[in-house]
């Protein structure tokens, strides 16, 4: 096998054909995932050290059963993740460096999200593409938290591309809608320190905000309120509305009921930010855009949207459009102002 495989009977190759070796890769990469799900879970990256580990060290320093740290180091091994000499167990460069906790950056609440919430219902995904609509699925704290973390990760590069990019000199107060941990509107804050906000979420997730934004820089000028934005009054005395990676997780006819309801308590000099991963480029999408869809789909029957499609929303809301700027990609901003303001 080339180590990208399913690890169970691969089917011959065709005389003088195609091979069917790219189909079981991705047919087979369930195996793979779970895996790393589970060698995450045991801590089994922290586990390894520069010298490595056999088994039966492994099963000692993760607490589980020789024979199945085996299996789960076997399999990462084939993928690369692991290297394995002599019968002993070493992390491969990528897998010390975002796996291993002692690296740049740490990947585990990504593979955390995956595994808790996003894989469970990944298993309905036909159901979802047949009928355009998400998963139901109750998350629970853990779920809530992991969610979160995973959003913050995603969005942070955009995020301070969006500090840099936009002008919020003129504005003195951002209304966030469907802000999670502040993960966008916070390098806006710490950029421009005369700025305030106030941060909209539900009350599962505005807990968690509190205790993050307690400790940034901006803490004292974001006032995070749990609420419904579809079903709760919004504030007013806002001169800028935020409404950052929220549309894609909502289907059309969602957002035009969310403009709505912004457009009725926007002054006639708000200015509307829309920020996501509007859908404008040619040819393949960037990857994130694309797995980012497949999520979106299955959470709540969202979408990667165009920008067209979003003036379209604006339109008929009593919004209109006045400016589009690439951030990081693939995320870019919109920016819509009430109809008639000038």
């Amino acid at each position: 096998m080339t180590g990208t495989e399913h690890p169970a009977a691969v089917p011959p190759h065709l005389p003088n054909g195609p091979s069917p070796d790219q189909i079981m890769a991705v047919a087979g990469g369930y195996i793979n995932a779970r895996m790393l799900f589970t060698a995450c879970d045991i801590e089994l990256f922290a586990a390894l050290d520069a010298a490595g580990a056999t088994a039966a060290e492994l099963a000692q320093r993760c607490g589980v059963p020789e024979r199945s740290v085996r299996i789960v180091a076997d399999v990462l091994a084939t993928c690369g993740i692991l290297e394995l000499n002599g019968g002993r167990y070493r992390n491969a460069p990528p897998a010390e460096a975002f796996l291993s906790g002692r690296g740049p950056l740490d990947l585990g609440s990504l593979l955390r999200y995956w595994d808790i919430v996003s894989y469970q219902r990944a298993a309905a995904a036909t159901m979802a593409v047949r009928t355009s609509q998400g998963v139901p699925c109750a998350l629970d704290a853990g779920q809530v938290e992991a969610f979160q973390q995973w959003v913050a990760f995603a969005t942070a590069q955009g995020a301070e591309t969006l500090a840099a990019a936009y002008d919020f000199t003129d504005h003195r107060r951002v209304l966030d809608i469907g802000g999670g941990l502040g993960t966008m509107v916070l390098p806006p804050l710490i950029r421009f320190p005369h700025l305030t906000a106030t941060l909209i979420d539900l009350p599962e997730v505005v807990g968690l905000a509190r205790k993050r934004l307690a400790a940034s820089p901006a803490a004292g000028r974001i006032d995070p309120v749990a609420a419904d934005a579809f079903t709760d009054p919004l504030p007013a005395g806002h001169d800028c509305i935020l409404v950052a990676h929220f549309m894609h997780l909502l289907p059309p006819e969602r957002n035009v009921a969310l403009l709505k309801r912004l457009r009725a308590v926007a002054a006639p000099d708000t200015v509307l930010l829309l920020v996501d991963w509007w859908r404008h480029w040619d040819g393949i999408p960037p990857a994130e855009a694309v797995y980012g869809a497949v999520e979106f789909l299955l959470i709540s029957g969202g979408d990667t949207y165009t920008p067209e499609e979003a003036g379209q929303w604006l339109g008929a809301t009593g919004w209109q459009a006045t400016g589009w700027q690439p951030l990081a990609e693939p995320t870019s901003l919109l920016i819509a102002r009430p109809r008639g303001s000038g």
